[in-house]
């Protein structure tokens, strides 16, 4: 299962950044999240781990797997026989500023999981998405 939004903003990538690598803050501008907390140190930075509580889900651990500064972050929950992948992704353009926001599954589990809340996850990749543009263009 994979799903992906788009959208361009007028937002610098600086600032898209900075609102999608604050996750503890993301209950603040996203109805898909109630908390997220960090195990250990907080920050994006490849290693750390969050513990994620969304509506109608029980909560999860992700662990950031690879992190771009302005550029991208990824993070894994994984389980036996799954990997649940959210990918973010912040590209450049002449006069804006395109994003990318991705979730995917894998492994027997995950697939089964994935297809399972196909829906419910589509329609949080997709409210993430107009939730971020909204954030990043109101001036934070």
């Amino acid at each position: 299962m994979q799903v992906a939004e788009n959208f361009v903003t007028s937002a610098e990538p600086a600032i898209v950044w900075k609102v999608l690598a604050d996750v503890e803050r993301w209950h603040e501008w996203t109805p898909t999240v109630l908390e997220i907390k960090p195990l250990g140190n907080s920050g994006m930075v490849v290693g750390a781990r969050y513990r994620v509580v969304q509506p109608r889900l029980r909560p999860a651990v992700y662990q950031v797997t690879e992190c771009v500064p302005d550029r991208r972050f990824t993070w894994v929950q994984r389980f036996p026989g799954a990997a649940m992948v959210a990918d973010h992704r912040i590209t450049q353009r002449e006069a804006s500023t395109e994003v990318e926001l991705s979730f995917s599954s894998s492994g027997l589990l995950g697939n089964i999981v994935g297809k399972v809340f196909s829906r419910l996850i589509t329609n949080y990749v997709r409210t993430e998405a107009r939730s971020l543009k909204h954030r990043c263009e109101s001036g934070i």
